[in-house]
């Protein structure tokens, strides 16, 4: 499934940042929200793996994109067949939901009684039909753009004032597509340039909100203890003190959070504060060893952190 952006890095920030930083709990609630959404997701892509639709189709699964104006879309599933696209936006919210429409104010009440306002998921599905209608348009590509609001979990109620709304629980999905191949007729799309046309303007998500380097923990910090301790360099190891693992590749997970959260460009002098070694002489070593790409002369040396830095294995 693919990681936003987003997600990457607030799992590598709740990793890092101080447990007694400000935004600590914002932050990790933040990721608990994104967790909880790629679940739905991934209850969703099971779904219409087992679905069998009529005709050619493409899914793109979390479609990004930037619009003329510059504002960003972030579309959990965009179905395309040769009668109709469809803009599926997937809830996980658990509770029972209500929607007052004339005021486009959507809520949830917890099983202890709390009432909450969520951001409107019509309104935002909405837009994104707006969006691809008017892409279309430019396009001179004639197909009918729908949406609807998929709720993935379970157990989650929906109050009689979502009536008529376009929600459903995702095990009725399968219906729902199969009344959409009833009502629209297949038009002549051709299904490989649409695909095309969208993968073209498709990107990833830039994280919208950076932090100081200042507030991230330095080391490289153990898994096991759920990142709560650093970790000693010993011959080759990194050891945690508090409950003893040992590993070559810590440096890996690290490294990919330094990348995440900073940049990719390292210095050895930066490697040496990030993972706590004093000595020049075996970070040049452990440098040697990750064999990065090496730039700069002189004092102005610096190596570049791959993207796939979590893939390598230590040599």
């Amino acid at each position: 499934m693919y990681r936003s952006e987003n997600l990457v890095y607030l799992e590598a920030l709740v990793s890092r940042l101080q447990a007694d930083d400000e935004e600590f709990t914002s932050y990790q609630e933040a990721y608990y929200r994104v967790q909880a959404g790629v679940a739905g997701e991934e209850k969703m892509q099971r779904t219409l793996e087992d679905y069998h639709f009529i005709g050619p189709y493409k899914i793109f699964y979390n479609f990004e994109c930037i619009n003329e104006k510059g504002f960003s879309h972030q579309i959990d599933a965009l179905i395309i067949t040769t009668r109709f696209l469809l803009v599926v936006e997937v809830k996980q919210i658990s509770g029972t939901l209500f929607y007052k429409p004339a005021f486009h104010e959507f809520a949830r009440q917890t099983e202890e009684g709390v009432l909450e306002n969520f951001p409107n998921p019509f309104d935002q599905a909405y837009r994104h039909q707006l969006f691809l209608s008017h892409l279309l348009s430019r396009w001179r590509i004639q197909l009918p753009v729908l949406y609807i609001v998929v709720n993935a979990n379970i157990r989650t109620k929906l109050d009689s004032s979502l009536n008529g709304s376009p929600i459903i629980h995702l095990s009725g999905l399968p219906n729902f597509l199969e009344k959409l191949y009833q009502n629209y007729a297949e038009t002549k799309l051709d299904l490989v340039e649409l695909e095309n046309k969208l993968s073209a303007i498709s990107c990833r998500l830039p994280v919208r909100k950076k932090i100081d380097r200042y507030r991230i923990r330095n080391g490289v910090l153990c898994k096991k203890c759920d990142f709560q301790h650093v970790m000693y360099y010993h011959y080759g190891l990194w050891i945690c003190p508090h409950c003893g693992v040992k590993s070559k590749e810590a440096i890996f997970l690290a490294l990919h959070q330094y990348r995440v959260l900073i940049g990719d460009r390292i210095t050895n002098r930066e490697l040496r504060e990030f993972v706590g070694i004093d000595c020049k002489a075996v970070t040049s070593k452990l440098l040697k060893r990750l064999n990065f790409e090496q730039f700069g002369k002189g004092r102005g040396v610096y190596y570049l952190i791959p993207e796939g830095v979590l893939d390598q294995k230590s040599g």
